[in-house]
């Protein structure tokens, strides 16, 4: 097709340089035609005893020109030049009666004829080709349009090529991701440069304790800037309550935005896309730009690729999070199970070696719980560990470190705590216990109650296993010596 379209125009180029040769070759026939009629008349004008000789080639020169004007001229100038020559020839004739001058009437008068029907044909044969010309100029710029069409089209399909291909390496990306921080932060960061014409790229989180948006992640030109407003504005609210795509290509055009952009910074177009984990839309990303439509449906579209990408990073985010936490702690107490307690010990021994401050150790049962358990059940019994550890919770420094060490038993870590602190905190404990839980079923509404030991690093013993040992014999004795007491020496 580009071959084809270049040879049209330079057909039509040798077609315009044609034209205007010929123009040129007309003009210099009209100009000899009406000298030669001139010196004709002039010469039939001096004396009737005009050498017929002279008149006679006159004649047959102008009778020339006039046929050859017939071929070169247009029609309606063929006929003036003809009407000219057959004038001046039957004047001549007129005043010589000269047979030779009749002849070159006569001859004049048929070739007229002849040429002028000659000339229709070539009129006829020259409008075709002019209407093939033409219909070749149609058809050549037709194609340049479809070419450029074409041409534009490979570039929008090599841009969207690029842009899938950058996508595929995204969610590479992001499937090696598992902390939020850094999922947010690359959606962002790659938002902002796929998209690209933008001056902000923000992305927000729904706070679930304040019900509201909470920016989380930012990416911004250089001559913005920081962005103050923390909690989004009127665009972020409103797809964040529609839960659907937002593009606006210019607020002040908008009824739903006319009354302006951002409190902190000008805004004529957004983009937004809400951020989906589930069913549920948790968050917001928006781009935005001081310039009036600058944003396609192509970037809509892309960036809402990009956010399902995003929703599924942060969903496996979650999951994975969950799952960390649920082989960190109790799934019936939500208490830390043994494993990360133990850990837990082996770091503070470290550090309360480093320090010389000393590490307590409680380590509590709850009394008579197995036969409570074997005559009401496991659920009731459920329902016992669960009140435990709230309390436990409740009672319990936040420094401290609580633990479902196994069964009916539970642990606490306490840094830089004494001996006397330590018994005085597992008493609150005891009491806690004692006043908050109480039995169902038989012996309803009497109370739960816990026998706990306690023992102290270094002072009882120099490793992490030997103070949990220590504090476990000390619980037994505890058990030994009545139950629902706290032993500690």
């Amino acid at each position: 097709m580009p071959h084809a379209a270049l040879r049209f125009q330079q057909m039509s180029r040798g077609l315009t340089k044609k034209r205007t040769g010929l123009r040129i070759i007309q003009t210099i026939a009209v100009l000899t035609t009406l000298l030669v009629w001139g010196i004709q008349i002039a010469v039939l004008s001096r004396s009737p005893d005009v050498k017929l000789s002279v008149a006679h080639s006159l004649t047959m020169i102008l009778i020339a020109l006039a046929t050859y004007d017939w071929v070169l001229l247009p029609m309606a100038m063929g006929v003036v030049m003809s009407l000219l020559a057959l004038i001046t020839t039957a004047w001549g004739w007129a005043n010589t009666h000269s047979s030779l001058l009749g002849g070159d009437l006569v001859a004049l008068l048929a070739l007229t004829a002849f040429v002028s029907w000659q000339q229709q044909q070539r009129r006829r044969r020259l409008h075709r080709l002019e209407q093939t010309l033409d219909d070749l100029e149609e058809e050549s710029y037709v194609k340049e349009q479809n070419l450029r069409v074409t041409e534009q089209t490979n570039q929008a399909l090599t841009r969207k090529l690029a842009r899938y291909q950058r996508l595929q390496t995204i969610a590479e990306q992001l499937s090696a991701l598992v902390e939020l921080d850094r999922i947010t932060q690359l959606a962002v960061r790659q938002a902002f440069e796929l998209i690209g014409k933008s001056d902000v790229c923000l992305l927000f989180l729904v706070d679930k304790d304040r019900q509201e948006l909470s920016l989380h992640a930012a990416e911004r030109s250089p001559e913005v800037s920081a962005v103050r407003s923390k909690q989004g504005d009127h665009f972020d609210r409103y797809v964040l309550r529609t839960q659907r795509p937002l593009l606006v290509s210019d607020v002040m055009r908008d009824f739903r935005f006319s009354h302006g952009g951002s409190s902190d910074r000008s805004i004529r177009s957004v983009m937004a896309c809400p951020l989906r984990i589930g069913q549920q839309a948790n968050g917001v990303l928006r781009l935005d730009s001081q310039q009036a439509g600058v944003y396609t449906q192509d970037d809509l579209r892309f960036l809402d690729i990009l956010l399902d990408l995003v929703d599924a990073a942060i969903a496996n985010a979650r999951l994975f999070s969950q799952t960390q936490q649920l082989a960190l702690t109790d799934g019936l107490t939500g208490l830390f199970r043994r494993q990360p307690l133990l850990d837990q010990l082996g770091r503070e021994v470290a550090r309360a070696n480093r320090t010389r401050e000393p590490l307590a150790v409680l380590m509590l049962d709850i009394d008579n719980f197995k036969r409570y358990n074997d005559t009401f059940g496991h659920s009731a019994g459920d329902v016992v560990l669960r009140s435990v550890a709230d309390l436990m919770r409740q009672t319990v420094p936040p420094e401290g470190f609580c633990a479902r060490y196994g069964g009916e038993e539970f642990a606490v870590l306490l840094a830089n705590t004494t001996p006397a602190r330590a018994a005085e905190l597992g008493e609150k404990i005891r009491q806690a216990v004692e006043r908050g839980v109480a039995r169902t079923g038989e012996g309803a509404g009497k109370p739960v109650t816990v026998s706990i030991g306690v023992a102290v690093f270094p002072d009882d013993a120099r490793s992490g296993v030997e103070v949990v040992r220590r504090a476990d014999e000390r619980l037994y004795q505890a058990k030994r010596a009545g139950k629902n007491r706290v032993w500690s020496s």
